[in-house]
């Protein structure tokens, strides 16, 4: 088969959907980029669906039982602080964390409180109006390091849960901000280097072009150019080539295809994050942030139809694939999640990452105080808990506190946009800046907002 330059140029890779080479992507975010020297990551990991602060991180034991449910509560590292009893391991590095107990806004519809968690804009309904966290960090901070996406979502699927492609996008940013999107499970399909380019949709080559092939046709190129280089001024042909040139390496043998590379890890330490999707996203991130991305987002779902607990928050052995509603209870999500943030926290700590790493945890609301006539608990914007590691701010912390039916927040009311300003404190982006919709109106970063002063 013939490759022409165009074709080996449009077959890198495909961000968010868009249809562009990797060699385009690149550009678009050279020309995005606002020049930062701050080496700080993010990593979020969203818990879509709503999860329950009663089953997680705000248990009340002494409410009464249609209130506090059915599980019991396990102690923590800071004192008089309990959680829910599937929360033991990551109870005991909690002074590793801060715990925020008073997060609330005023939706209950799925996406749009989604999109106000993730752009700080509450926006209408099915509407993603706004650049999501990862879009603006792509946007203003660019990669940590030459040859990395900025921006990396870790999604087994998005059809059961649209708008987490919509609410974690670009917004009016544009393709070239859009997240490299991964919708394979590193548990199932690990991105060893037999499996890299088959498993990774983002790292995908075009029509069966092998590596080596690619090698040959690259040596190959470099003769056929020389004629169109003599027609070419020296200066665009040279900015073209450094693009092409990182594409190819994140293509074929650059520092992404090592990050994602989950054999290089102990079997310790896989075992530390757990043999189970969540686990392996994370430890994934963990090896995408140190290797230069600076955003991941580790969207749970589909198994987050879990977090949806309308109808039982205990597992009732309903059809996995949702047909009659969420069937997964916190007796089997919680262990996971529970073992992931355990590792995650306990990995970034050890290898001296917890500063120039935050971990956001969260999803769009919390669940009603009482428990449905369904076993279950509904939508609840008034109040949800959420979990911050890292990122050199002041852990060992609990911040705001709910009242005793975990109905609202008594103490410290924290807003989404505290938090989204903390972030991007943390990632050295001003938080008084614009971006310039496709109207070249300037939009704020954040309609409102302090990066929360006790974290300072």
């Amino acid at each position: 088969m013939t490759v022409t330059r165009r074709q080996f140029l449009s077959s890198t890779v495909a961000a968010g959907g868009a249809g562009l080479s990797l060699g385009q992507v690149l550009r678009l975010q050279a020309a995005n980029k606002i020049e930062s020297t701050n080496d700080t990551a993010i990593i979020q990991i969203w818990l879509g669906g709503g999860p329950s602060q009663f089953e997680t991180f705000d248990p009340k034991p002494q409410a009464s039982v249609d209130i506090r449910g059915p599980y019991g509560t396990v102690g923590t590292a800071h004192p008089g602080i309990r959680f829910c009893e599937t929360m033991p391991l990551t109870g005991k590095v909690i002074d590793q964390a801060t715990l925020i107990r008073s997060v609330a806004h005023s939706t209950n519809g799925h996406f749009i409180a989604a999109h106000w968690l993730s752009t700080g804009y509450a926006g209408t309904n099915n509407v993603a109006s706004h650049p999501s966290t990862g879009a603006i960090t792509s946007h203003f901070c660019g990669p940590n390091q030459p040859g990395m996406p900025a921006y990396v979502l870790l999604s087994e699927e998005q059809t059961r849960n649209p708008n987490i492609g919509e609410v974690m996008g670009t917004g009016h940013l544009g393709s070239g901000t859009a997240p490299f999107t991964v919708l394979q499970d590193p548990f199932r399909s690990p991105f060893g280097h037999e499996k890299l380019t088959a498993a990774v949709s983002n790292l995908q080559l075009a029509d069966n072009v092998t590596l080596d092939r690619m090698s040959d046709r690259r040596t190959l190129l470099s003769h056929l150019d020389r004629i169109q280089r003599n027609r070419d001024s020296a200066r665009t042909i040279a900015r073209m080539d450094a693009f092409n040139d990182v594409a190819f390496d994140i293509v074929t043998s650059g520092k992404a295809r090592q990050a994602f590379d989950l054999s290089q890890e102990s079997e310790a330490t896989r075992q530390l994050y757990g043999a189970h999707r969540w686990g392996q996203s994370a430890l994934l991130a963990r090896r995408l942030v140190e290797s230069g991305v600076s955003f991941v987002t580790i969207n749970t779902a589909p198994d987050s139809l879990c977090w949806d607990w309308h109808l039982n928050i205990v597992n009732d052995d309903r059809p996995t694939d949702g047909s009659e509603g969420p069937s997964r209870g916190m007796d089997i999500s919680g262990p996971p999640l529970d073992q992931m943030l355990h590792a995650l926290i306990t990995d970034l700590a050890d290898r001296g990452l917890d500063k120039k790493v935050l971990v956001v945890v969260w999803g769009e609301f919390g669940r009603t105080p009482r428990i449905n006539k369904t076993g279950g608990r509904d939508h609840w914007g008034a109040l949800m808990s959420m979990l911050l590691v890292g990122g050199g701010l002041k852990m060992g912390q609990v911040i705001g506190a709910s009242n005793g039916n975990g109905e609202m927040p008594i103490d410290r009311p924290v807003h989404p946009e505290d938090v989204l300003a903390t972030m991007y404190r943390h990632l050295g982006i001003n938080l008084n800046a614009h971006t310039v919709n496709r109207e070249g109106r300037p939009i704020p970063l954040l309609p409102g907002g302090e990066a929360i002063s006790e974290l300072l």
